[in-house]
């Protein structure tokens, strides 16, 4: 865990005091004091409080925050899964696991007395929207020489949490039920990146197999029939992986990717 010791001019300078990676460029949205990171798929928060370092010492101003952290997520889970479109019902039991599964990544201390907690979780147990139905419990097919499925979208500028791949003619070509639940556990249909950006490299690997879609409504992506029976005909095992990078333009010059 890293810990973090702030000047009050830098406080004033950055209004945070986090450190800016200018060669990082996930594709982020943040909600409140929520981070969903759709290229990591990891979810990450805060939490923070103000504290007598002399009294408490660092890790009891740790715990204070880590706490306040906590018990915001408790609290404010089911309004950003309502946001985004999801059931509230299961938000409750979500919430609890988010909390349980949780782990400290980074402490900034501030010179004013405020400790800042960073936690990160899991963004599918996060946003699970309680698909029931996948392909099987892990992927069967045989692996092939691809790496990952490279797939360039046009006309989308944010990602989609939940994502289906369709015909020009309206077929359901892919979805949870070609994906095995333990992928699907971890990266849902795939993850999404900004094109030319580190990450879609660094996730792609060595041969990356491309096809082209377009965007369609909040979250169908089209593709031709054709293009997607060859890649299923080729590639089946990276389907069952959920192994897509789903690519979107990136933010413009000067520009934050987060929505």
């Amino acid at each position: 865990m890293n810990r973090r010791f702030c000047h009050v001019s830098m406080l004033l300078a950055t209004g945070l005091g986090l450190t800016s990676f200018a060669n990082a460029q996930p594709v982020t949205e943040q909600i409140d004091r929520f981070e969903l990171n759709y290229s990591t798929m990891r979810l990450r928060f805060y939490g923070e409080a103000t504290v007598d370092f002399a009294q408490k010492g660092f890790e009891g101003a740790e715990k204070i925050a880590t706490e306040d952290g906590l018990v915001y997520a408790l609290a404010a889970l089911a309004k950003v899964r309502a946001q985004k479109g999801l059931s509230e019902e299961a938000s409750a039991a979500l919430a609890t696991e988010l909390t349980k599964t949780a782990y400290v990544f980074n402490t900034t201390y501030f010179t004013d007395g405020r400790v800042r907690v960073e936690l990160d979780s899991s963004l599918p147990k996060a946003m699970d929207p309680g698909v029931k139905e996948f392909l099987g419990e892990d992927p069967a097919a045989q692996p092939s020489e691809g790496s990952a499925v490279v797939v360039q979208i046009t006309g989308l500028k944010t990602p989609f949490l939940q994502t289906e791949i369709r015909s020009t003619d309206g077929e359901l070509l892919y979805s949870p039920k070609d994906i095995a639940k333990s992928a699907y556990k971890k990266q849902m249909t795939g993850r999404w990146f900004f094109k030319n950006s580190g990450e879609l490299k660094s996730y792609v690997g060595a041969k990356p197999v491309e096809i082209d879609a377009v965007a369609e409504g909040d979250k169908t992506l089209i593709v031709t029939k054709e293009s997607w029976t060859k890649l299923k005909t080729e590639h089946p095992r990276l389907l069952e992986e959920a192994k897509l990078a789903f690519v979107i333009p990136g933010p413009a010059r000067g520009q934050r990717s987060s929505n």
